[in-house]
């Protein structure tokens, strides 16, 4: 009798470890709450290849539009496609503003239009000025597609990473492994 009781406790034991287990993988923090914030700082005049590389982490880039990357003076620009595991596209782009922006509401002002928003009532926005590197979250639900973007300052750049194919966790992912 003494052994089915033993028997019976470890099984319960391991059930409850169990169910644990599955809230602990499956009960993640908010995509803008787990946003790295280890960064290199990004000069000015770093070249442009350094910005958009070829890889950024398990992403692959696909095409590279470089408007004015490597034009020497103060608007630079370049937007960079990448792919994730699956194919989907994550959009990386960087603009090199003429004075240090304040305050990342800047930046999430043309949020709605990039987003093709129609109804701003489907939007949400998670900024986080006080952060030690300025960032937000950006949501767009549309009927048939989801646009979530992530943008972030460093130094005089913004850093903006998009998708409208891949999810929310691809694009964490992503970002979190841009090293600027």
């Amino acid at each position: 009798m003494r052994g089915k009781l033993i028997v019976i406790s470890m099984l319960a034991a391991a059930a409850l470890l169990f169910v644990y287990s599955l809230w602990f993988v499956n009960n993640h923090s908010p995509i803008d709450e787990r946003f790295n914030m280890r960064r290199e700082s990004l000069a000015d005049d770093t070249p442009g290849p350094l910005i958009l590389r070829e890889r950024a982490g398990d992403y692959n880039r696909k095409s590279l539009e470089v408007d004015s990357l490597d034009t020497p003076g103060t608007s630079r620009h370049g937007v960079a496609t990448y792919l994730d595991f699956e194919g989907k596209i994550i959009q990386l782009e960087v603009q090199l503003m003429s004075a240090p922006l304040q305050n990342i509401e800047t930046v999430f002002e043309s949020f709605p239009a990039r987003a093709g928003a129609i109804d701003s009532r489907y939007t949400t926005l998670k900024l986080h000025p006080e952060a030690r590197i300025p960032y937000g979250f950006g949501t767009y639900a549309a009927s048939t597609y989801t646009y979530y973007e992530l943008a972030w300052l460093n130094g005089n750049w913004i850093i903006r990473v998009s998708t409208r194919e891949a999810g929310q966790e691809s694009l964490l992912r992503f970002a979190n492994s841009y090293v600027y």
